[in-house]
């Protein structure tokens, strides 16, 4: 059980198992609710500050607060992030603590792999599913979770032991939401009847069959998904360097060197099967996976593996411009981080970063203060003077579009 404070403070220390650094959190029952039915198994401490200020960043990671502008919202500060995130609904609160929980576990942890990926068990095997962005990886584990004989890992970080075994963390996994619009029926009533916090853009599955915290099963298969239209559920191999590139790419984990990034990952992958899961629709593919590896062999003898192709991940989808006129802001959930001369963007939780060049920069900078894509490229302008005005209101409206599609920005 997760400890429950006597007292009633203004602001709790946070403590979970595995991890040096606290969080601090007002006593609000939105948030101290919503955690214990994200994270029921996985352990932590609970300690009142009694009016005393947390200290960021040494021994604590991530500070909330009451937001001061919007009712019943919240602000966060975080050792990950450049600069807080503000009016954040409960669930995306809960998000981004929980982002930064991992995120400290991972540094802390003697796992040198953790897998970007969603992970379930069957027939006492463990199997992983990754793939590039928006290849429908939460949304097929989140449609597994309505398997009731299936335990489910993880929806996003797997660490993987040195004994080659995946380990629980005990969170619950997250939809995004809306659901496809092709989601049957039982999906649909599924993700209704056990739906946990949530907002307009992500909620939690609390379900019976999460896997508790520190569960751990020896890793069967990695499965690297390639979403497309119209194609019928298949399965092919995966050439042994391309599984091994794939492989290092998704990791989170730390390693002390290339060389043995190389040779642990080659070792793991030595004693797993790796196969790309071609598919369209998710029922079918939910099917397909449960036909591939419910039983002792590696995979299915009965079951047709189509031969290795060439295949590269598909670079982000193209979108569509911005309207010259429409005036957008930072979303509160967006995220800025810089490493050396770099800025990186994310969503509060996930982990996949956009990587921003010189000018992605300048207009994020400019985007503190609302505005349109006329009124940042003649801003621009007065620095990128090199650069037609055309040229510049053209490539704003470009960048425009793609944040607008990922909800880096909202509209005024």
């Amino acid at each position: 059980m997760n400890a429950v404070p006597q007292q009633n403070p203004a602001c709790l220390l946070l403590r979970f198992e595995g991890t040096a650094g606290e969080v601090c959190v007002p006593n609000e029952p939105a948030l101290l609710q919503g955690l214990t039915q994200l994270v029921p198994s996985w352990k932590y401490t609970c300690t009142p500050t009694h009016g005393k200020a947390c200290d960021m960043p040494h021994n604590c990671i991530t500070r909330i607060n009451n937001s001061q502008n919007t009712p019943y919202t919240f602000d966060i500060e975080s050792v990950y992030l450049d600069e807080p995130l503000l009016g954040l609904p409960a669930a995306s609160a809960l998000c981004a603590l929980l982002a930064d929980v991992l995120e400290t576990h991972i540094e802390e942890s003697p796992n040198p792999i953790a897998l970007h990926a969603g992970a379930f068990a069957i027939g006492g095997r463990l199997i992983a599913v990754t793939g590039p962005r928006r290849a429908g990886k939460s949304t097929l584990i989140a449609r597994l979770c309505a398997e009731p004989d299936l335990q489910i890992f993880c929806d996003d970080v797997l660490p993987i032991s040195p004994q080659g075994e995946g380990v629980a963390l005990g969170v619950a996994p997250r939809l995004r939401l809306p659901l496809p619009a092709k989601a049957s029926m039982h999906f649909k009533q599924f993700a209704r009847q056990h739906m946990g916090p949530h907002d307009s853009r992500y909620g939690y599955l609390c379900a019976s069959n999460v896997a508790l915290h520190d569960v751990r099963l020896p890793l069967g298969a990695i499965v690297v998904l390639d979403r497309q239209t119209d194609t019928p559920a298949c399965l092919h191999t995966v050439n042994e360097d391309d599984a091994l590139f794939y492989t290092l790419e998704q990791n989170m984990g730390q390693f002390n060197s290339p060389g043995e990034a190389l040779a642990t990952t080659q070792a793991l992958l030595g004693k797993i099967t790796c196969v790309r899961l071609v598919y369209s629709n998710l029922e079918e593919a939910v099917q397909l996976l449960r036909k591939a590896f419910d039983g002792k062999e590696a995979i299915n003898p009965d079951l047709q593996v189509k031969p290795a192709q060439g295949w590269v991940p598909p670079t982000p989808e193209t979108h569509t411009l911005a309207d010259t006129g429409r005036v957008f802001k930072r979303a509160p959930t967006a995220a800025l981080r810089r490493i050396g001369q770099s800025a990186f963007l994310w969503q509060a939780g996930e982990h996949t970063l956009w990587r921003l060049n010189t000018e992605g920069q300048a207009v994020w900078a400019l985007l503190e203060m609302p505005g349109n894509a006329r009124e940042l490229a003649e801003a621009l302008a007065e620095v990128f003077v090199e650069v037609p005005q055309k040229q510049l209101e053209h490539d704003v409206l470009k960048m425009l579009g793609k944040m607008w599609a990922e909800g880096f920005l909202i509209e005024q």
